[in-house]
Protein backbone atom coordinates (compact mmCIF):
# COMPACT_ATOMS: atom_id res chain seq x y z
CA UNK A 1 0.00 0.00 0.00
CA UNK A 2 1.18 3.39 -1.00
CA UNK A 3 0.21 5.98 1.62
CA UNK A 4 0.46 8.94 1.79
CA UNK A 5 -0.29 8.72 -2.22
CA UNK A 6 0.89 11.86 -4.33
CA UNK A 7 -1.10 15.05 -4.70
CA UNK A 8 -0.37 16.43 -7.63
CA UNK A 9 -0.11 20.02 -9.27
CA UNK A 10 -1.90 20.47 -12.98
CA UNK A 11 -0.34 22.90 -15.11
CA UNK A 12 -2.32 24.91 -18.08
CA UNK A 13 -2.59 28.29 -19.16
CA UNK A 14 -6.40 27.87 -18.67
CA UNK A 15 -5.77 27.69 -14.53
CA UNK A 16 -3.16 30.05 -14.92
CA UNK A 17 -5.50 33.03 -16.88
CA UNK A 18 -8.13 32.07 -14.36
CA UNK A 19 -5.90 32.06 -11.39
CA UNK A 20 -6.45 28.93 -10.16
CA UNK A 21 -4.61 26.20 -8.59
CA UNK A 22 -5.81 22.53 -9.64
CA UNK A 23 -4.26 19.64 -8.10
CA UNK A 24 -5.01 16.17 -8.26
CA UNK A 25 -5.15 13.71 -5.02
CA UNK A 26 -4.07 10.36 -6.69
CA UNK A 27 -5.73 7.39 -4.95
CA UNK A 28 -5.35 5.77 -7.95
CA UNK A 29 -1.56 4.85 -7.20
CA UNK A 30 -2.29 3.40 -3.37
CA UNK A 31 -2.51 -0.27 -4.59
CA UNK A 32 -2.86 -2.08 -8.07
CA UNK A 33 -5.89 -3.99 -6.82
CA UNK A 34 -7.20 -2.09 -3.61
CA UNK A 35 -7.04 1.57 -5.08
CA UNK A 36 -8.87 4.60 -4.60
CA UNK A 37 -11.34 5.27 -1.58
CA UNK A 38 -12.12 2.00 -1.76
CA UNK A 39 -8.95 0.74 0.89
CA UNK A 40 -10.42 4.06 2.85
CA UNK A 41 -13.57 2.70 3.08
CA UNK A 42 -12.91 -0.95 3.96
CA UNK A 43 -9.63 -0.02 6.10
CA UNK A 44 -11.60 0.58 9.20
CA UNK A 45 -14.35 -2.24 8.19
CA UNK A 46 -11.63 -4.92 8.24
CA UNK A 47 -9.82 -3.76 11.42
CA UNK A 48 -13.28 -3.87 13.16
CA UNK A 49 -13.90 -7.22 11.62
CA UNK A 50 -10.62 -8.14 12.85
CA UNK A 51 -11.41 -7.14 16.84
CA UNK A 52 -14.81 -8.87 16.09
CA UNK A 53 -13.30 -12.30 15.17
CA UNK A 54 -15.07 -12.41 12.06
CA UNK A 55 -13.79 -14.77 9.42
CA UNK A 56 -15.94 -14.23 6.05
CA UNK A 57 -16.27 -10.55 4.63
CA UNK A 58 -20.10 -10.08 2.86
CA UNK A 59 -21.29 -7.29 0.61
CA UNK A 60 -23.36 -6.45 -2.12
CA UNK A 61 -22.86 -5.22 -5.59
CA UNK A 62 -23.01 -5.48 -9.58
CA UNK A 63 -21.54 -7.30 -12.20
CA UNK A 64 -18.96 -3.93 -13.01
CA UNK A 65 -18.68 -2.96 -9.04
CA UNK A 66 -15.44 -1.58 -7.96
CA UNK A 67 -16.36 -2.44 -4.33
CA UNK A 68 -16.51 -6.20 -5.54
CA UNK A 69 -13.17 -6.02 -7.03
CA UNK A 70 -11.96 -4.21 -4.16
CA UNK A 71 -13.12 -6.19 -1.64
CA UNK A 72 -12.15 -9.84 -2.71
CA UNK A 73 -8.64 -8.28 -3.02
CA UNK A 74 -8.46 -7.12 0.14
CA UNK A 75 -9.69 -10.06 2.07
CA UNK A 76 -7.51 -11.76 0.21
CA UNK A 77 -4.60 -9.77 1.05
CA UNK A 78 -5.72 -9.72 4.64
CA UNK A 79 -6.66 -13.06 5.24
CA UNK A 80 -10.42 -13.15 5.56
CA UNK A 81 -12.75 -15.43 3.06
CA UNK A 82 -15.04 -13.44 0.58
CA UNK A 83 -18.22 -13.30 -0.80
CA UNK A 84 -20.77 -11.61 -2.36
CA UNK A 85 -24.32 -11.20 -3.51
CA UNK A 86 -24.34 -9.65 -6.63
CA UNK A 87 -27.50 -8.38 -8.73
CA UNK A 88 -28.83 -10.61 -11.48
CA UNK A 89 -29.82 -14.04 -11.36
CA UNK A 90 -28.68 -14.57 -15.23
CA UNK A 91 -25.06 -13.92 -14.09
CA UNK A 92 -22.52 -15.74 -13.39
CA UNK A 93 -18.62 -15.79 -12.49
CA UNK A 94 -17.10 -15.15 -16.08
CA UNK A 95 -19.96 -12.68 -17.06
CA UNK A 96 -17.63 -9.67 -16.29
CA UNK A 97 -13.75 -9.37 -15.43
CA UNK A 98 -14.72 -7.84 -12.27
CA UNK A 99 -16.47 -11.09 -11.57
CA UNK A 100 -14.04 -13.21 -13.11
CA UNK A 101 -11.37 -11.20 -11.29
CA UNK A 102 -13.07 -11.62 -7.50
CA UNK A 103 -13.57 -15.38 -8.22
CA UNK A 104 -10.44 -15.58 -9.14
CA UNK A 105 -9.25 -13.90 -5.46
CA UNK A 106 -11.70 -17.26 -3.73
CA UNK A 107 -14.99 -15.11 -3.79
CA UNK A 108 -18.44 -16.91 -3.25
CA UNK A 109 -21.05 -15.56 -5.27
CA UNK A 110 -24.74 -15.51 -4.78
CA UNK A 111 -26.68 -14.29 -7.44
CA UNK A 112 -30.25 -12.99 -6.97
CA UNK A 113 -33.20 -11.36 -8.78
CA UNK A 114 -32.80 -7.85 -9.31
CA UNK A 115 -36.26 -7.77 -7.63
CA UNK A 116 -35.00 -9.75 -4.62
CA UNK A 117 -31.57 -7.26 -4.77
CA UNK A 118 -33.45 -4.41 -3.13
CA UNK A 119 -34.26 -5.87 0.18
CA UNK A 120 -30.96 -6.65 1.29
CA UNK A 121 -32.35 -6.43 5.08
CA UNK A 122 -33.80 -9.84 3.65
CA UNK A 123 -30.60 -10.91 2.06
CA UNK A 124 -28.77 -10.31 4.94
CA UNK A 125 -30.65 -11.79 6.88
CA UNK A 126 -30.62 -15.25 4.58
CA UNK A 127 -26.87 -15.37 4.32
CA UNK A 128 -25.65 -13.87 7.61
CA UNK A 129 -24.33 -16.30 10.73
CA UNK A 130 -21.66 -15.66 13.42
CA UNK A 131 -18.20 -16.16 11.47
CA UNK A 132 -19.89 -13.32 8.92
CA UNK A 133 -19.05 -9.31 9.01
CA UNK A 134 -21.18 -7.42 6.44
CA UNK A 135 -20.63 -4.51 4.45
CA UNK A 136 -22.84 -2.48 2.81
CA UNK A 137 -23.40 -1.86 -1.17
CA UNK A 138 -20.24 0.57 -1.86
CA UNK A 139 -18.57 0.24 1.44
CA UNK A 140 -20.16 3.12 2.60
CA UNK A 141 -21.09 2.87 6.58
CA UNK A 142 -19.76 4.80 10.05
CA UNK A 143 -16.64 2.56 9.80
CA UNK A 144 -15.86 4.28 6.04
CA UNK A 145 -15.89 7.50 7.34
CA UNK A 146 -12.75 7.88 9.33
CA UNK A 147 -10.70 5.80 6.51
CA UNK A 148 -12.22 8.67 4.05
CA UNK A 149 -11.41 11.67 6.78
CA UNK A 150 -7.91 10.31 6.34
CA UNK A 151 -7.78 11.68 2.68
CA UNK A 152 -8.20 15.52 3.51
CA UNK A 153 -5.25 15.15 6.66
CA UNK A 154 -3.15 14.37 3.87
CA UNK A 155 -3.60 16.91 1.84
CA UNK A 156 -3.36 19.45 4.90
CA UNK A 157 0.06 18.75 5.13
CA UNK A 158 0.88 20.05 1.82
CA UNK A 159 -1.77 22.00 1.34
CA UNK A 160 -4.93 23.92 2.24
CA UNK A 161 -7.81 23.78 -0.60
CA UNK A 162 -10.24 25.93 -0.74
CA UNK A 163 -12.53 23.15 -2.70
CA UNK A 164 -12.48 19.86 -2.95
CA UNK A 165 -14.18 18.15 -5.77
CA UNK A 166 -15.00 14.28 -6.22
CA UNK A 167 -17.30 11.69 -7.77
CA UNK A 168 -20.50 10.24 -5.61
CA UNK A 169 -21.74 6.73 -6.01
CA UNK A 170 -22.99 5.98 -2.92
CA UNK A 171 -21.81 8.83 -0.93
CA UNK A 172 -19.47 7.08 1.58
CA UNK A 173 -16.15 9.11 0.47
CA UNK A 174 -17.75 12.87 0.83
CA UNK A 175 -19.19 12.41 3.82
CA UNK A 176 -15.48 11.22 5.51
CA UNK A 177 -14.22 13.84 3.97
CA UNK A 178 -17.22 16.25 5.37
CA UNK A 179 -16.81 14.49 8.43
CA UNK A 180 -13.15 15.97 9.51
CA UNK A 181 -13.24 18.82 11.29
CA UNK A 182 -9.78 20.14 9.93
CA UNK A 183 -11.22 20.94 6.59
CA UNK A 184 -13.07 24.00 6.66
CA UNK A 185 -13.97 24.00 2.75
CA UNK A 186 -16.18 23.37 -0.05
CA UNK A 187 -16.79 19.94 -1.41
CA UNK A 188 -18.13 19.59 -4.59
CA UNK A 189 -19.81 16.43 -5.44
CA UNK A 190 -20.57 15.01 -9.13
CA UNK A 191 -22.89 11.79 -9.28
CA UNK A 192 -22.03 9.28 -11.41
CA UNK A 193 -25.64 8.24 -11.70
CA UNK A 194 -28.58 10.12 -12.84
CA UNK A 195 -31.04 12.10 -10.53
CA UNK A 196 -27.80 11.59 -7.94
CA UNK A 197 -29.08 14.26 -5.82
CA UNK A 198 -30.61 11.79 -3.41
CA UNK A 199 -26.56 11.25 -2.10
CA UNK A 200 -26.70 14.29 -0.67
CA UNK A 201 -29.59 13.03 1.81
CA UNK A 202 -27.33 9.65 2.18
CA UNK A 203 -24.68 11.67 3.34
CA UNK A 204 -26.06 13.70 5.39
CA UNK A 205 -27.22 10.53 6.91
CA UNK A 206 -23.82 9.10 7.30
CA UNK A 207 -23.48 11.96 8.72
CA UNK A 208 -25.59 12.32 11.63
CA UNK A 209 -26.19 15.79 11.01
CA UNK A 210 -26.84 18.66 8.15
CA UNK A 211 -23.96 20.05 6.18
CA UNK A 212 -24.02 23.57 4.29
CA UNK A 213 -20.75 22.65 2.77
CA UNK A 214 -21.98 20.18 0.32
CA UNK A 215 -22.97 21.13 -3.16
CA UNK A 216 -23.89 18.71 -6.06
CA UNK A 217 -23.82 19.30 -9.75
CA UNK A 218 -25.96 16.71 -11.59
CA UNK A 219 -25.84 17.56 -15.10
CA UNK A 220 -22.86 15.41 -15.64
CA UNK A 221 -23.85 11.97 -15.74
CA UNK A 222 -23.75 11.01 -19.38
CA UNK A 223 -27.10 9.11 -19.36
CA UNK A 224 -26.84 7.75 -16.36
CA UNK A 225 -24.18 4.75 -14.19
CA UNK A 226 -21.54 3.75 -16.43
CA UNK A 227 -23.17 5.79 -19.31
CA UNK A 228 -20.61 7.24 -21.94
CA UNK A 229 -20.94 9.21 -25.46
CA UNK A 230 -18.14 10.03 -28.13
CA UNK A 231 -17.55 13.75 -25.69
CA UNK A 232 -17.09 11.97 -23.05
CA UNK A 233 -14.47 9.56 -24.43
CA UNK A 234 -12.91 12.33 -26.37
CA UNK A 235 -12.34 13.94 -23.10
CA UNK A 236 -10.57 11.12 -21.74
CA UNK A 237 -8.30 10.87 -24.87
CA UNK A 238 -7.66 14.44 -24.70
CA UNK A 239 -6.82 15.10 -21.07
CA UNK A 240 -4.74 11.89 -20.93
CA UNK A 241 -2.40 12.92 -23.55
CA UNK A 242 -2.20 16.17 -21.76
CA UNK A 243 -1.68 15.55 -18.04
CA UNK A 244 -0.78 11.53 -18.42
CA UNK A 245 -3.11 10.10 -16.25
CA UNK A 246 -5.51 7.38 -16.82
CA UNK A 247 -9.25 7.89 -16.59
CA UNK A 248 -12.35 5.74 -16.85
CA UNK A 249 -15.67 6.46 -18.08
CA UNK A 250 -17.80 5.47 -14.73
CA UNK A 251 -16.93 8.11 -12.08
CA UNK A 252 -13.36 9.93 -12.74
CA UNK A 253 -14.13 11.70 -16.52
CA UNK A 254 -17.22 12.38 -15.50
CA UNK A 255 -15.75 14.27 -12.47
CA UNK A 256 -12.73 15.83 -14.50
CA UNK A 257 -15.01 16.64 -17.10
CA UNK A 258 -17.29 18.37 -14.87
CA UNK A 259 -14.73 20.21 -12.68
CA UNK A 260 -13.18 21.66 -16.05
CA UNK A 261 -16.18 22.55 -17.10
CA UNK A 262 -17.09 24.39 -14.14
CA UNK A 263 -14.02 26.23 -14.35
CA UNK A 264 -14.37 27.50 -18.29
CA UNK A 265 -18.11 28.92 -16.21
CA UNK A 266 -16.74 30.99 -13.37
CA UNK A 267 -17.77 28.82 -10.75
CA UNK A 268 -14.49 29.10 -8.86
CA UNK A 269 -12.98 32.65 -7.47
CA UNK A 270 -9.87 33.69 -8.42
CA UNK A 271 -7.57 32.83 -5.91
CA UNK A 272 -9.13 29.16 -5.29
CA UNK A 273 -7.15 25.94 -4.86
CA UNK A 274 -8.95 23.21 -5.82
CA UNK A 275 -8.40 19.29 -5.44
CA UNK A 276 -9.61 17.08 -7.55
CA UNK A 277 -9.88 13.71 -5.95
CA UNK A 278 -8.59 10.87 -8.51
CA UNK A 279 -10.45 7.58 -6.55
CA UNK A 280 -9.11 4.91 -8.90
CA UNK A 281 -11.67 2.13 -10.53
CA UNK A 282 -8.91 2.03 -13.44
CA UNK A 283 -9.62 -1.98 -13.81
CA UNK A 284 -12.63 -0.56 -15.38
CA UNK A 285 -11.49 1.49 -17.87
CA UNK A 286 -12.91 0.93 -21.84
CA UNK A 287 -10.46 -1.05 -23.47
CA UNK A 288 -11.00 1.15 -26.45
CA UNK A 289 -9.71 3.88 -24.79
CA UNK A 290 -5.88 2.39 -25.11
CA UNK A 291 -6.41 2.17 -28.73
CA UNK A 292 -4.25 4.06 -30.67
Amino acid sequence: MLYPTPLEKLSSPVFDKKGLEIWVKRDDLCHPEVSGNKFRKLKFNLLKAKELKKETLISFGGAYSNHIYALAAAAQLFDFKSEAIIRGQELNENSSPTLTFASQKGMKMHFVTRSDYRDKAALSSNFSDESKFFIPEGGSNQYALPGCAEIIDEVLTEITPTHFCLAAGTGGTAAGVLSNKNFKGEVYGFPALKNGGFLINEIQGLLQEPTDRLSFFEEYHFGGYAKYNDTLLKFIKDFESEFDILLEHIYTAKLFFGVFDLIEKGQFPTGSKIVIYHSGGLQGRLPILSEN
